[in-house]
C-alpha cells in the first residue's frame, strides 16, 4: 500500500452537450507529492478538479483512492474521504461571519445553536499563525476583500486536515509578501504526507512548489513531466506551443495628455468605520494606462468603486471631462452613458449573471443602445449578431450564444465581459484585476486590448497586483498603503523594489 499512489485517474470524461470538458484524462498522484496542473482557460482543469472533489460526476472513467475504487456523489463524501478543495470562486455565505462560515457544514464544531466557537477559533488560529495571516472571526464575509475571503476558504479546508488538498489559483489574490507563507505551508503539508494539487496560471507557483506538472489542452492531458530543471519559457512552450501572442509595444497614443479625471482629497470609510481612502489625489489622462497597486485590502477596491460611480466618497471631489463637461459624483449609470466602462474585480459577483445566457449577459450594459432597443422593444437578431461578433473577435469558447455563462471557463467569461465593456468604445476604462486567474495566452490577449484602447486615446485605470505585468503595459503607477496614496509616478522613473517599499509603508 505504501507504493500505491494516493490518487489514480483513468479515462475521466465529462461532456456538456457538444462540449467535451474532459476527454479521457488520466494520471497518478503520489503520497506527499505536490503536483501542478497547467492549461489554457477552457482546457478542462476546473472540471477535472470538480470531479475529484465530488462536485460533479464523470460520464466515463474511474478514480481510485489508496488503490480502492471511489465514486463520490457529493463534496461531503469527498471531504470525509480526505479530499479538500479551495475553489477559485469562493463558496462562502456573505451574510454570515467568518466564524459562522468556518463552522458551516462541519459537525466537529457542534450543530445548530450549540456551536463550539472557542474550539473552532483555537484550531483555525493555530493554522493562521503558521500561514502568517490574521483572521477576524467576527467580521461579516461580504465586508471582506477578495483576498481576505480566499483566506477564509483556505482556513476552512485546512481545518479538516485533508489527505489531498486541491488549490485552484491559490495566489491569485495574495500579495507577494503572503505568497511564500502559503507555499511554506504547502511544503510542510507535503512533508507530513498530504498530497497537494495546485492549479495556477502563475508559472512561478508551479516552478517554486511542484515536483511534477500536468499540462492539459482541449480537455486532454498532453504532457506529464518533472518540474526540476524547467524554466518559465519551458512551461509556456508546454502550455501553448508556439501560438503565443506578442505583447504590443506601448508607443505613443493618438490623443495623449488631456485630463479625463481629476480626484482631489478623496476620503472614504468602510461599513465598519475604518478609513479606506485618506485624502487621495490623482489625475487620469487620455492615452495612458495608470496602474493602481497595493497589498489587498489597502483601499484599492474602494477607489475603483468611487471612480466607477458605485461608492460616493465621504469627502473630496471627483471631476470627469467628457466632451468638455465636468461633474461631481455622478452615479454609475450616468458615467456609463458618458463613456466610462467598468471591468469588476470579481466577475461572478459583480460582472455576470451565471445562470443567464451569453446574450442576456451582453445586454446588461447595453439595454439603452439604439441598435438593440427600439422604442422599448428589444431586437433579438441584432443582439445575437453583436454577441456573435464578440465571441468571434475575442475567441470565446462556448457551446452556443444561448448557453449559460456558468458553462464557460473563467477565462472565457472574462473575455466576454471585456468584449461587452469595450463594445461601447469607452473614453475611460476602469479595469480591476482584469487578468487575475487567467492563462498566459489570455493575459496577453487582454493586455493587448487595453494597449489598443490606450493607443486610440482612451484613459485606463488598471488595478493590478502583478507588478511584472504593470511594468509591461502601464505608463504611470500609484500605490495605496493603509488608504494613503504614493505617486502617481512614471513607471520609467521608479523600480519594482521602490514600489514594493511603498506597498509596505503605513
Amino acid at each position: 500500500m505504501v507504493d500505491t499512489p494516493l490518487l489514480q485517474l483513468e479515462s475521466i470524461t465529462k461532456r456538456y452537450g457538444s462540449l467535451v470538458a474532459n476527454d479521457g484524462v488520466g494520471f497518478d498522484l503520489g503520497r506527499g507529492e505536490v503536483m501542478g496542473i497547467l492549461g489554457e482557460n477552457g482546457a478542462g482543469k476546473s472540471t477535472l478538479m470538480n470531479v475529484i472533489s465530488g462536485l460533479i460526476r464523470p460520464d466515463e472513467g474511474s478514480m481510485r483512492l489508496d488503490g480502492r475504487p471511489v465514486a463520490f456523489s457529493s463534496p461531503r463524501e469527498a471531504a470525509e474521504a480526505g479530499i479538500g478543495m479551495v475553489h477559485q470562486h469562493f463558496k462562502l455565505v456573505g451574510a454570515l461571519t467568518v466564524a459562522e462560515n468556518l463552522a458551516l457544514g462541519d459537525p466537529r464544531w457542534g450543530r445548530r445553536a450549540v456551536l463550539r466557537f472557542d474550539e473552532l477559533k483555537a484550531a483555525v488560529s493555530a493554522i493562521a499563525q503558521r500561514l502568517g495571516i490574521e483572521v477576524d472571526f467576527d467580521a461579516r464575509v461580504d465586508r471582506l476583500t477578495v483576498g481576505q475571503q480566499q483566506r477564509v476558504e483556505i482556513m476552512k479546508v485546512l481545518s479538516r486536515k485533508p489527505r489531498l488538498l486541491i488549490l485552484d489559483e491559490p495566489t491569485a489574490v495574495l500579495s507577494q509578501e503572503e505568497r511564500p507563507a502559503l507555499f511554506r505551508m504547502v511544503a510542510e503539508l507535503a512533508a507530513q504526507g498530504t498530497s497537494v494539487i495546485i492549479i495556477s496560471h502563475k508559472l512561478e507557483d508551479i516552478l517554486d512548489s511542484c515536483r511534477r506538472v500536468v499540462v492539459m489542452r482541449h480537455g486532454k492531458v498532453v504532457s506529464t513531466s518533472e518540474v526540476g530543471g524547467k524554466s518559465r519559457d519551458d512551461l509556456i512552450r508546454l502550455l501553448v506551443g508556439d501560438d503565443m501572442p506578442v505583447l504590443r509595444p506601448k508607443g505613443a497614443s493618438d490623443e495623449e495628455g488631456q485630463c479625463l479625471l481629476k480626484a482631489r482629497g478623496l476620503t472614504a470609510r468602510r461599513p465598519n468605520g475604518t478609513v479606506a481612502l485618506h485624502e487621495v489625489d490623482f489625475d487620469l489622462r487620455r492615452g495612458e494606462i495608470l496602474a493602481l497597486c497595493g497589498v489587498e485590502g489597502n483601499g484599492q477596491s474602494e477607489l475603483v468603486q468611487v471612480v466607477a460611480g458605485l461608492l460616493e466618497p465621504d469627502e473630496g471631489r471627483l471631476d470627469y471631462w467628457f466632451g468638455g463637461h465636468g461633474g461631481r459624483y455622478p452615479d454609475a449609470a450616468v458615467l456609463r452613458r458618458a463613456g466610462v466602462c467598468h471591468i469588476p474585480e470579481d466577475r461572478l459577483r459583480d460582472g455576470v449573471l451565471a445562470d443567464a445566457s451569453l446574450t442576456d449577459n451582453f445586454l446588461l450594459t447595453h439595454l439603452d443602445n439604439a441598435r438593440f432597443n427600439r422604442s422599448g422593444w428589444l431586437q433579438p437578431e441584432q443582439v445575437e449578431a453583436a454577441v456573435g461578433e464578440a465571441v468571434s473577435a475575442y475567441a470565446v469558447k462556448t457551446p452556443g450564444l444561448h448557453a449559460a455563462m456558468s458553462q464557460l471557463s473563467g477565462g472565457n467569461q472574462q473575455k466576454l465581459v471585456l468584449a461587452r465593456e469595450l463594445a461601447s468604445d469607452p473614453s475611460m476604462i476602469v479595469a480591476a484585476h482584469p487578468t487575475r486567474g487567467l492563462d498566459v495566452k489570455t493575459i496577453a490577449f487582454i493586455n493587448n486590448q487595453l494597449l489598443a484602447r490606450r493607443a486610440s486615446g482612451a484613459g485606463v485605470l488598471l488595478a493590478s497586483a502583478d507588478l511584472a505585468e504593470v511594468w509591461q503595459i502601464a505608463d504611470r503607477i500609484m500605490v495605496l498603503s493603509a488608504g494613503r496614496l504614493h505617486g502617481p509616478v512614471p513607471v520609467a522613473q521608479t523600480t519594482i523594489q521602490e514600489v514594493g517599499r511603498w506597498m509596505t509603508q503605513r
